[in-house]
């Protein structure tokens, strides 16, 4: 992601807070349904052009076009660009209602604003993103256009070019389709959440709070990272942030107290990670994954639950053993708050929450609406809150920064659509599905090794969200024609898509860990694979068994908590080394072999699972009885 930002003054700042500020107005308006109440019908197309347009805008107006460019004036083609953007945007926004009767024809004005409109998309992407998702996106356009010439699974029919580029960006699947908008109204409302949370102090109460909570426990530190970098995460959408923001906190405490350089960078790598897949929020693809099912959001985000909470004991399990492995206390400075004051700090983000979750799950109102609501709710909480309160241009300046974060999603979510409608033009995702299918024999496990592999291949230097959009058309029917649930494959597909934060040798999140931590990086990812552990195996445990998401009766679910809990004992034992003491290799390879057990089989068998158990609980009666009787004890 490009960090070069345009410092601006003077009228141009006010244009460009201005533009910014419009972004969540314009999705706050139309979520509300204000112009109908108005008698102002408009497609949602329109609306989407116009965010979108306001997208491209600030990106021309706040970002350098190279290094080296003016970084306090904008220069004469990013007004060209402007304009273009202006155009072509304004030309969908105010006219649609016209050419949706004759999106068929091929008119010289739409091919003009749709090559003008997938240009100067393209160019904003270079800028926020980098070359990688510009590739992408070019790849497909070409893709679409010379695929004919090619032969097999791959060959597609004849595509004229004016055709490619009037249904990619006035088509109502490709540009201005399903990914546009949701984040243009949800993931807008829950950016907009979080601004005013953090903005009014709520992160560093929930920083405070975790560090109250966990501080003062063995290995302190870490635990800190793992709590707050879970909250953090599913806020705020990029893992990668999420390490610079939180790990510049925790990474130095986690060395000072005694975790080497590597297993700290992981550390905080693999949970900043985590809070992409950790409900309620889960950054912006469960939002994406209810659009695509037609199922409430509340279904995905209780799906999303069990796996979550099982990662993070997890991590959390294979921090404490290795603070009790090696010799860790906790954090000895005097500087950590009480958790009685730190409590009472983070009671106004906690109600802000509970909002958000009523809204959501008591009254099954819609996401964006749930979370203005939470949004709104933040406001009035912090006006009664004295160490909360702002004034009223901060609370204005919310708006505008909202908007800045809002422009980079937005933007790759439209590029993603622009390789969503090529695909569904050249009808490649059905074709390809077969084409796999046979490649993996019919044998559903091959099949799903290939998914994980493509995901984690497709996500390097790509967000998430970007990565499930096309992996799940790419790859998603495949695997449902196989048997797999649609919820299991698209969460299959969510969960690999986010490993390739973690995943060498385009590891992100662990990079911005490393760097942080002065570590290497490839020691670091290492270790961030072995903390990280369930969240490579669960994607195939919900598969074959989507009682771990949620589906089923009680007494099924209930079972598969179980076994799972049961399993993150075995496994975190196993791959530390330590419980209590250290432990044999022997009896490490059958605490391994029994958490694996605990997943497959316990999930489903009552007597897999006693046996799970009877290991469990033999393996810490042995440790109790050598600690007993160690001289050093």
């Amino acid at each position: 992601m490009n960090s070069l930002r345009r410092e601006l003054t003077g009228p141009l700042l006010i244009l460009a807070n201005l533009v910014a500020g419009l972004v969540p107005v314009s999705a706050l308006i139309y979520a509300s349904r204000v112009l109908p109440e108005m008698g102002l019908i408009i497609y949602k197309e329109q609306f989407l052009a116009f965010f979108l347009t306001l997208c491209l805008v600030l990106t021309f107006l706040i970002k350098p076009a190279f290094k080296g460019a003016s970084v306090t004036s904008v220069p004469w083609y990013d007004w060209v660009l402007i304009a273009a953007s202006l155009g072509a945007g304004g030309y969908v926004a105010f006219w649609y209602h016209e050419l949706v009767g004759v999106l068929g024809l091929i008119t010289q004005d739409k091919v003009i604003v749709s090559a003008v409109g997938i240009f100067v998309l393209l160019e904003a992407t270079r800028r926020l993103a980098g070359w990688t998702m510009v590739t992408v996106g070019l790849v497909a356009l070409a893709y679409g256009y010379f695929g004919h010439h090619l032969s097999g699974v791959f060959q597609t029919r004849r595509i004229p070019g004016e055709r490619l580029l009037i249904n990619n960006f006035l088509g109502t699947d490709a540009v201005l389709g399903t990914p546009l908008f949701v984040a243009a109204t949800i993931v807008t409302a829950f950016i907009l959440f979080g601004q005013v949370l953090f903005r009014t102090g709520g992160g560093e109460a929930i920083s405070n709070f975790s560090f109250a909570l966990m501080g003062r426990r063995r290995g302190g530190p870490a635990k800190v990272a793992v709590f707050s970098s879970a909250l953090f995460g599913s806020l705020s959408g990029s893992a990668s942030a999420n390490v610079a923001t939180t790990g510049m906190i925790t990474i130095p405490m986690m060395k000072k107290v005694g975790y080497d350089d590597h297993k700290a960078a992981a550390i905080e790598a693999v949970a900043s990670t985590g809070g992409l897949v950790l409900p309620p929020v889960m950054a912006a693809t469960g939002f994406l994954m209810a659009e695509f099912l037609g199922v409430p959001y509340s279904a995905i985000a209780l799906a999303a639950a069990i796996p979550a909470l099982l990662f993070y004991l997890c991590v959390y399990l294979q921090v404490d053993m290795e603070a009790a492995k090696g010799g860790i206390d906790a954090w000895q400075g005097k500087d950590l708050p009480g958790l009685k004051q730190a409590g009472k700090q983070v009671l106004p983000v906690v109600l802000a929450f509970a909002v958000l979750l009523y809204a959501l799950f008591g009254l099954l109102q819609s996401p964006e609406n749930s979370a203005f609501a939470a949004t709104f709710a933040a406001i009035v909480i912090s006006l009664f809150v004295p160490t909360m309160r702002r004034s009223f241009l901060r609370y204005l300046g919310v708006l505008a920064s909202t908007g800045e974060a809002v422009v980079f999603i937005s933007i790759l979510c439209a590029v993603a659509g622009l390789v969503v409608g090529t695909l569904g033009l050249t009808g490649l995702g059905s074709s390809l599905s077969q084409n796999l299918i046979a490649l993996a024999g019919g044998n559903v496990w091959l099949l799903l090794v290939f998914a994980a592999l493509g995901c984690i291949v497709l996500g390097m230097g790509v967000p998430v969200t970007a990565t499930y959009i096309i992996l799940v058309i790419l790859v998603g029917p495949a695997l449902v024609q196989m048997g797999v649930s649609e919820l299991s494959a698209h969460m299959f597909v969510f969960y690999f898509g986010t490993l390739s934060f973690l995943t060498p040798p385009v590891c992100l999140a662990v990079f911005v860990a490393a760097s942080i931590a002065e570590a290497n990086p490839w020691r670091s990812a290492f270790y961030a694979l072995r903390f990280a552990i369930i969240a490579y195996l669960i994607p195939f445990v919900f598969v074959f068994n989507d009682a771990f998401l949620m589906q089923g009766d009680v007494s099924t679910i209930v079972q598969a908590v179980i076994a799972g809990v049961v399993g993150v004992f075995l496994l975190s034992v196993s791959l530390v080394g330590y419980w209590k003491k250290k432990l044999h290799a022997a009896v490490r390879i059958l605490a391994l072999s029994a958490g694996i057990a605990a997943f497959w089989l316990g999930a489903t068998s009552i007597m897999a699972l006693f046996v799970c158990l009877v290991v469990l609980g033999g393996l810490y009666g042995l440790q109790r009885v050598q600690v007993n009787a160690s001289p050093a004890t």
